[in-house]
């Protein structure tokens, strides 16, 4: 989520996807070539925030087109339309997305997303780069409080991510010989498929999982 920083401008944001956020905001800066054309304008652009952790690229860009289009988007709407800016509006036989205005709004859209399905069920994490955003508007969300509890919401630099991206990637390999699961306590089979819950990292067969959760 990029933010305009120019005063009397701070309603105007872009959505976006990235697997790299620190150059993509130097392309939408026009610090280096291939920014977004609805970017090139109204620059310089502040990222407020990033949602990461999703299992492939396609889930990733699916989320950014709900996020774009959150009163029309099957999986969110449900929950987005409990806002009262995210609207739609007709366009002859075509039924439209308004636009949701500001920083702060398309916050509080991305944390009721994280509510509906799929998302809650992902590991996904949210990371803010606007430590004021975190520390002054964030608490004061309803939407804040609402989020499934193993969602991890963190803050800092760009390096900071990308420590806590190394640190996720370094968890250590579950020996599954001497593993149970943590619903049933049953034994792993050999070739058994297992999951791992997104926050504590316990283990359990795939039909436990589904059946508790």
């Amino acid at each position: 989520l990029l933010g305009y920083l120019k005063p009397g401008c701070t309603h105007r944001t872009y959505i976006g996807f990235t697997v790299d956020p620190r150059r993509r905001l130097r392309q939408h800066n026009g610090d280096i070539a291939a920014g977004a054309w609805k970017t090139k304008r109204c620059r310089p652009w502040n990222m407020a925030l990033c949602v990461w952790g999703f299992p492939h690229k396609v889930t990733a860009l699916q989320f950014e087109h709900a996020w774009q289009h959150p009163a029309i988007s099957r999986h969110v709407r449900g929950v987005a339309s409990r806002l009262s800016f995210v609207r739609t509006c007709r366009r002859g036989k075509f039924l439209r997305q308004r636009i949701v205005m500001g920083v702060k709004q398309n916050v509080q859209v991305v944390l009721r997303m994280l509510t509906a399905s799929p998302y809650c069920r992902m590991p996904l994490r949210v990371h803010f780069f606007d430590e004021s955003l975190h520390d002054t508007v964030l608490p004061g969300l309803a939407e804040a409080r609402s989020l499934p509890a193993h969602v991890v919401v963190s803050k800092g630099s760009f390096d900071d991510l990308e420590a806590i991206c190394a640190e996720a990637m370094r968890r250590p390999q579950l020996d599954l010989a001497l593993a149970h699961c943590a619903v049933c306590r049953d034994a792993f089979l050999p070739g058994g498929r297992m999951v791992r819950c997104p926050g504590c990292a316990l283990p359990s067969h795939v039909v436990c999982a589904a059946r508790e959760f």
